[in-house]
């Protein structure tokens, strides 16, 4: 094979135009040369592979760099080696003409820089990347030089950065181009990261606070991301003195500019007020209060006669897009300043009115980025979560399908932190209850409308949490009829699963015996006894979901015959299912007390080998009553002499915890003033009517 690649390079050496296939082939077959046969590919392939660089084409030298980059992190030579050979070919290809080929073989050196020793960074790397940050050189190599230097940085030490590398950073800092004076901004954070705490500051600041009061614009917006960073590696006294007052005055420009510093700015306050948060007073967390709520504002007409405190630039169709844009941003960082403003019940309450307006906003992308985020609002709110029902209830109202994406994945969260917080209850229905119930419904009918059966399926997995929420007679009344409809008419498979997953959970946090009794009996005449095999395969489906959910002890006394029946069900498929769950079922026995279940279980078995016909069933059959002549019958009294697995541990634990349900719902059951509806109730009409 080495021979091939050797006379495959020759070609490629000596004739420009071979095939591009043939040399793309070579160069990512490298690893694997190197690999079997490391001396003899670094004598006869690689240096005829270095002189195919000068000429190759673009698609070529991106192959290199990844194959060079692949060599390194396999390690398949020394350091030594390939400092020698690989790296001088790295460092070489940064001088191509080819913007596309700097760029593959630069985001190379950046990864290389992480792999190698320091002594060969310092030696080898470090010159040629000062020499690119000269004046002299071009943008692009000045600007390549900056990203080289933020790489260098996390590996040296604070004496060496400090040395060799602050004054080409502080060079560059005062470049004559905005471009290389933005992007050694953004690497500021790294030399900090290198330099520690006590030295940033005579070393960095007076250099960032110059480049946040830049005359270009991309140059303050890299400042923004870079003082964010920056934040944690500052000390007190400099960020109250000097990070504090400059952050208001960036605020404050980019109010009155017409540029995108404002969006940055947008962005990214959340992570600054929480950064500064230690080190502001009171009037100055105020004001950066204000100027939120003013940027959250922005594009839409002010409703208040009062002033604002800022007057933004004025709203044109250019504008718009920015507007928008900044008012998702501070949708998004609601979080961050409901943490930040939790110390004073007057900030929180004003900051209320801001949440409502951006959960109401037109646009219905602000309204995603308010529902993504509503459950951490919630979590911090915690007593005040309350104030957030009706915003909620908005949401999960919204017409906008991606609003309901945004925040359905988190609605078991949110309706957690408001129970938690008695906001709801499970031992009353008032009606702050009974509009998010409303709310809940209309929200899973609208997206069962759709076509989108990952979310529906996802609404009713959040919905599993309704018992630790909701009364259980307003769960039987309401919730359960809609699980049950869907179970039956929902097109998507999943969606029908996860409906039947959410009735079993419901089943069995039910606290009243009769109502209980009813749901089991529904689940084995309408699905178990339906005409409709899909219906029967359905219930197959919850019952495998209903061997997590229930313990043990409850299966076999509600569902495992039920389930056991079905392997004389007249379609193949779902004798085929119900066969492969034997083993499952049989491992639930124990003996004496299951011995009519495991008679049963044999009965069935002898009946399916005697009379089955359909070869996939015959199939399985074989392999499962395999299977099970191999499992052990288990005796009571084992658990005693022999280790109890993890599975039987589960076991127990939701036998209890049945047990003390069937004690609650035997007892004084919940309050509620629901009026409790019969099994023949369970209709689409019954749920429509509640909203």
């Amino acid at each position: 094979m080495l021979q091939e690649e050797d006379e495959a390079l020759y070609e490629i050496a000596s004739d420009p135009k071979g095939e591009e296939i043939q040399k793309l082939s070579v160069i990512q077959s490298l690893p694997s040369l190197l690999a079997t046969d490391t001396q003899s590919c670094m004598s006869r392939v690689v240096p005829k592979m270095q002189q195919s660089l000068a000429t190759a084409s673009t698609e070529f030298h991106i192959a290199a760099s990844s194959t060079f980059k692949t060599i390194l992190e396999q390690k398949l030579v020394s350091h030594n080696v390939f400092s020698q050979t690989f790296l001088q070919s790295i460092l070489n290809s940064l001088e191509s003409r080819d913007p596309v080929i700097c760029h593959a073989w630069l985001e190379t050196l950046l990864d290389v820089i992480e792999l190698l020793p320091v002594e060969v960074v310092r030696a080898q790397i470090l010159p040629l990347t000062i020499s690119k940050g000269q004046l002299s050189q071009a943008i692009y190599s000045r600007i390549t030089c900056s990203r080289l230097l933020g790489k260098i940085c996390t590996r040296f030490d604070s004496a060496m950065i400090q040395k060799e590398v602050l004054p080409t950073v502080h060079s560059l800092c005062q470049d004559v181009n905005s471009d290389v004076r933005a992007n050694i901004c953004l690497q500021l954070r790294f030399v900090a990261e290198g330099l520690g705490a006590e030295s940033v500051k005579p070393a960095l600041l007076p250099s960032l606070v110059e480049l946040a009061s830049d005359e270009e614009s991309n140059v303050r917006y890299a400042s923004v991301q870079t003082i964010v960073y920056l934040l944690p590696h500052l000390q007190e006294d400099t960020i109250k003195n000097i990070i504090a007052p400059l952050v208001k005055k960036l605020c404050e420009n980019a109010a009155k500019s017409e540029d995108n510093v404002i969006c940055i700015i947008a962005q990214e306050l959340g992570k600054l007020v929480l950064g500064l948060e230690k080190c502001l007073s009171t009037s100055e967390k105020t004001w950066f209060l204000k100027y939120f709520q003013q940027l959250a504002q922005m594009g839409i007409p002010s409703l208040k006669k009062e002033k604002p405190q800022y007057t933004f630039i004025r709203s044109s169709p250019t504008h718009d897009e920015r507007y928008v844009e900044c008012r998702r941003h501070c949708a998004f960082n609601l979080p961050a300043m409901f943490i930040f403003v939790s110390s004073s019940s007057e900030d929180v309450n004003a900051l209320l009115t801001t949440f409502d307006a951006l959960a109401s906003d037109h646009y219905y992308m602000v309204r995603r980025t308010v529902a993504c985020g509503i459950h951490e609002v919630a979590k911090v709110l915690g007593p005040k979560s309350a104030q957030i029902r009706g915003n909620l209830i908005k949401l999960l109202k919204d017409d906008s399908e991606e609003v309901l994406q945004g925040l359905i994945p988190h609605i078991g969260l949110t309706l957690e932190y408001l129970a938690e917080n008695q906001t709801i209850r499970t031992d009353r229905v008032d009606s702050t209850l009974m509009e998010i119930g409303k709310a809940l419904l209309k929200c899973e009918a609208k997206v069962a409308g759709t076509h989108n059966w990952r979310l529906a399926s996802l609404m009713h997995a959040q919905l599993e949490i309704l018992p630790k929420c909701f009364p259980s007679d307003f769960i039987y009344s309401y919730f359960v009829p809609m699980a049950f409809s869907r179970i039956l008419h929902a097109r998507p498979i999943p969606v029908r699963l996860a409906a039947g997953i959410l009735f079993l959970v419901l089943l069995r946090y039910n606290m009243k015996p009769i109502q209980r009794a009813e749901l089991r009996n529904r689940i084995i005449t309408d699905l178990a006894n339906n005409p409709d095999c899909y219906v029967r395969m359905m219930f197959v489906r919850m019952m495998i979901e209903a061997l997590e959910i229930f313990s043990s002890v409850y299966f076999k006394e509600h569902f495992f015959n039920v389930l056991l029946s079905m392997a004389e069900d007249s379609v193949a498929n779902i004798r085929m299912k119900v066969v492969s769950l034997l083993p499952q079922l049989k491992s639930q026995l124990w003996i004496p007390t299951d011995k009519k279940l495991l008679t049963s279980l044999e009965s069935i078995l002898r009946h399916l080998v005697n009379n089955e016909k359909d070869r996939d069933v015959l199939f399985i059959l074989k392999s499962v009553t395999q299977k099970l002549d191999e499992m052990d019958v288990k005796y009571e009294g084992q658990s005693l002499t022999t280790k109890l697995t993890k599975q039987d541990i589960e076991d127990a634990k939701k036998l209890e915890e049945e047990k003390k349900l069937s004690g609650i719902g035997g007892g004084k059951s919940a309050t509620g003033t629901i009026v409790k509806k019969g099994i023949d109730k369970y209709t689409s009409s019954h749920i429509c009517c509640f909203y």
